[in-house]
């Protein structure tokens, strides 16, 4: 590859690293800020997996643009295209793996709020409550409570 087909793939590599790197940014951002309401967090969470898609791109990009790959043999705009089109494979492959990593912190974000607030009354915890000591009901002149039911299975959340 001549200099000048270098060049042109390591600029059009770039851009295009960079313009996929915000995209992922921005739209992680808006992702995980459904679940989570401190935009703080979220936006360095988001960041944190960016910079980290940005570092394994360029790392690719650097090691593409040293391999020697013969497409098409002298033509020049030919071996560009087919260097750009193994960065695009490669960047599809970075891209998809760095959604799975978004989508794990969403869900993780979304179960800790879940079961890290405050229990909901239900009715379990309620017939917990009152039904400490003895459950069954007591011979006449003993003393005691009556039993209580539990509560029927359509009262509980789904």
């Amino acid at each position: 590859m001549t200099t000048d087909a270098y060049l042109a793939f390591v600029g059009l590599g770039l851009i295009m690293i960079v313009a996929d790197g915000q995209i992922l940014y921005h739209s992680g951002k808006r992702y995980l800020s459904d679940v989570d309401d401190e935009t703080d967090s979220v936006g360095s969470m988001a960041q944190l997996v960016a910079v980290l898609f940005h570092i394994v791109m360029f790392g690719f990009l650097a090691l593409l643009s040293v391999l020697n790959f013969d497409f098409g043999g002298g033509n020049t705009l030919r071996a560009v295209v087919g260097n750009l089109g193994v960065l695009l494979l490669l960047l599809a492959l970075v891209h998809a793996v760095t959604m799975a990593v978004i989508s794990q912190l969403r869900d993780s974000r979304a179960t800790d709020d879940r079961y890290s607030g405050p229990a909901p009354r239900t009715p379990t915890s309620t017939n917990v409550q009152l039904q400490r000591g003895q459950i069954v009901t007591p011979v006449a002149d003993q003393p005691g409570r009556d039993p209580r039911m539990s509560a029927s299975i359509d009262d509980y959340p789904s």
